[in-house]
């Protein structure tokens, strides 16, 4: 069982991460396998980002219907999910 000091740790991390976003991600989380995931708007799409860290993002899959990217992310349990409906998409 994890301890509070563990979530408050984790809470940090994603605050840090949406800082370093500059405003950009709307939604971070924790999945299960402990991949960070995060929603954000673009110019003309929204983005599922997938393995974000204190460098980057590894994954991202962009959604011209917006509602349906929040959709896809409350579906994702590991990092190896992958959202369906998108776009366009990039990195690995």
């Amino acid at each position: 069982m994890r301890d509070t000091i563990d979530v408050a740790l984790d809470q940090d991390l994603l605050k840090r991460i949406k800082e370093l976003g500059g405003g950009s991600y709307s939604l971070l989380a924790y999945l299960m396998d402990g991949t960070i995931i995060g929603v954000g708007d673009l110019m003309f799409t929204r983005a599922i980002y997938i393995d974000l860290d204190l460098n980057g993002w590894g994954k991202r899959f962009c959604f011209e219907d917006r509602d349906l990217a929040v959709e896809e992310f409350m579906k994702l349990k590991t990092g190896d999910d992958e959202p369906t409906g998108w776009v366009a998409r990039r990195g690995r």
